[in-house]
């Protein structure tokens, strides 16, 4: 029998939401330039690094990224400067802690956003490792790279771990490391095709600490 060794959480869209606060800010800017950003278009880019989402939407859009990039991320800054954890992270991190088990964030952002963020949404305490891609693509998300070093760190057997992602590209990164993955969706992501995750929850509240180790109780 495997007991569970490790939780694991991405960042974005998981352990906070700032999806459809950065995705208003795109839409406006972009429409500035008289295009449209729908919500499709935008789904297909969640979980992407910043250098690819920038390209792709480049590439959909034919805005030159020189002439907005610096005007949304200003606005970005000011639109996320006072959301919080998603409802139920914090007690369900008290949980795991309480249960004696090592957690860690595996995410696409970079090193310094994730400490900015998670510092602001009172979460940046008590993680036993942070994997960023800080850019690399051949780490990111959806390559599993991000999530065995993860796994690599904590010294844990993959297959007594469970990662906790809102997104397609997330989902495919923890399937491809072997790691049971329950997926949370936010707004933006919750009509995805996330059907290859081991459990959906639509809120952290509905996570218990009984129910974080089922998984774990029939191996």
């Amino acid at each position: 029998m495997h007991s569970m060794q490790a939780v694991l959480f991405d960042f974005d869209g998981t352990l906070w939401d700032p999806e459809t606060s950065i995705f208003r800010v795109y839409s406006e800017v972009f429409e500035e330039f008289g295009h449209s950003l729908g919500r499709d278009a935008w789904a297909s880019v969640v979980g992407s690094i910043e250098s690819e989402l920038w390209s792709r939407l480049e590439h959909s859009t034919g805005v030159p990224v020189n002439l907005v990039k610096n005007r949304i991320q200003q606005r970005k800054a000011e639109s996320l400067a006072s959301l919080k954890s998603r409802p139920g992270v914090r007690r369900l991190l008290d949980d795991v802690d309480a249960m004696g088990i090592p957690r860690g964030i595996v995410s696409n952002s970079a090193s310094d956003w994730v400490e900015r963020y998670s510092r602001q949404c009172g979460v940046a305490d008590g993680w036993s490792t942070v994997q960023c891609a800080n850019g690399d693509l051949q780490r990111a998300k959806p390559n599993p790279h991000l999530y065995s070093e993860a796994v690599e760190r904590l010294g844990v057997d993959p297959r007594a771990v469970i990662a906790f992602e809102d997104s397609r590209t997330g989902l495919q990164a923890a399937k491809r490391a072997r790691i049971r993955c329950v997926v949370v969706p936010n707004a933006m992501t919750a009509n995805l095709d996330l059907s290859e995750a081991d459990l959906r929850l639509e809120s952290f509240e509905e996570v218990s600490p009984g129910r974080l180790l089922q998984p774990f109780e029939s191996v």
